[in-house]
């Protein structure tokens, strides 16, 4: 492995505690640390609540990867005033150490995290001046992403984004097979690199059993409200049913209040257990001790474009994992080999999976530790260290 590059983080303000963007940065970083990079994560301005991560310091190390909060707090203040002035500190502050870093020859690439256009052109720009190469983290089809008809400029940024953002980028990596074709139409010449949910499977070393292993299980947000309800009404469809389905969501409150109001109306209700703010360890437990993990995709362009980071942590566990055959699900897996597929999105279809892994434990199990086989061979962040190094050593021209 080559190395010795200096690699920054930019555009991302929820290090290292934020949710599946977080959670790649951290796994790319541990990948450009493995190959004996230099990497630091740089964030402007802090988004925490005041007292939402105790013991979480404006700048430190985090699993080995530096990070600065360039405001100089990670929180997000409860004052209007306050928080302008923490903000326009961030951005002088930014500038301030890139140039610094570009100095002491410590800035060859930035890799951007960002959905916003204008935190394009500004890097874009900055990129130019100080003589870094830019890439672009590619991880949503922006564009295809549910918006309020009122949310004008939003609609305008994500078109632009997902129209010119790769153009303004020294490379790219996009997380899936659509995100590619799609880069091929706006910027047919830009340099790329294909990188899934990355996982690290040595998290699930000494993870403990629990009592009750009779369950379904599904982690995400509560925004995807229609995934939530789509498997809670499989799971109400399901024969001699003694399992529980656990739904772990964050997000919204008003999002899992409705969620919770529709649990109410089933006749499951009682079987159906809702948590949120799962530490870590807590959230890997549930994982290991589950009798299969849930992840639908829909056959939308968002969920074809999109690779759910939790694909990886679900297979890391080693048990079955049920999905649909849509988007990057099937470049990976086999149906009854390595995962579960519904060949559509389909409720019915859905619940004879689940009843499948109730029927057929053995089998089930079986698929389940195959599947976990094929994702340490693909998504584990020490495999893809070396393509990731080589890409920005030879692919960034």
């Amino acid at each position: 492995m080559k190395g010795n590059k200096s690699v920054i983080f930019l555009g991302f303000s929820d290090f290292p505690y934020g949710l599946a963007e977080a959670q790649k940065i951290i796994l790319i970083s541990k990948s450009l640390l493995f190959s004996g990079n230099n990497v630091t994560v740089i964030c402007r301005n802090g988004s925490y609540l005041i007292g939402e991560k105790p013991a979480l310091k404006a700048k430190g190390s985090y699993e080995n990867i530096e990070y600065v909060y360039a405001s100089g707090n990670c929180f997000r203040d409860e004052s209007f005033f306050k928080r302008r002035l923490f903000e326009l500190k961030g951005k002088i502050n930014e500038l301030l150490l890139l140039r610094k870093k570009k100095k002491q020859k410590r800035l060859d690439y930035a890799i951007l995290s960002t959905c916003s256009f204008s935190s394009i052109i500004f890097y874009y720009l900055l990129g130019k001046i100080l003589k870094f190469k830019l890439i672009l983290n590619y991880v949503e089809f922006y564009s295809a992403i549910p918006k309020k008809k009122s949310e004008i400029f939003k609609r305008l940024n994500d078109r632009l984004f997902d129209t010119y953002a790769p153009v303004l980028s020294d490379g790219v990596l996009p997380i899936s097979e659509f995100l590619i074709s799609h880069l091929k139409k706006v910027a047919p010449s830009k340099s790329y690199l294909k990188i899934p949910g990355l996982t690290d499977f040595e998290k699930y070393n000494n993870i403990g059993t629990l009592e009750n292993k009779r369950y379904f299980l599904f982690c995400g947000n509560a925004a995807y409200k229609e995934i939530i309800l789509f498997i809670i009404d499989s799971f109400e469809l399901l024969d001699n049913n003694l399992m529980f389905l656990y739904l772990v969501i964050n997000g919204s409150v008003n999002d899992r209040e409705e969620i919770k109001r529709y649990i109410e109306t089933k006749k499951q209700k009682e079987k159906i257990k809702v948590f949120t703010k799962l530490s870590e360890k807590e959230l890997f437990t549930f994982y290991k001790n589950a009798i299969a993990l849930l992840i639908p995709l829909r056959p939308t362009f968002q969920d074809i474009a999109r690779f759910p980071h939790k694909t990886g942590e679900y297979l890391a566990s080693g048990n079955p994992v049920i999905s649909t055959n849509y988007g990057e699900i099937k470049y990976y897996f086999i149906d009854g080999k390595s995962m579960l597929l519904a060949k559509t999105y389909d409720i019915n279809l859905f619940t004879e999976k689940m009843q499948f892994v109730i029927d057929n434990p053995t089998e089930a199990q079986k698929i389940g530790l195959e599947g976990r086989n094929v994702a340490s061979k693909l998504f584990d962040y020490r495999y893809k260290a070396k393509e990731i190094d080589d890409f920005l050593t030879l692919g960034i021209k």
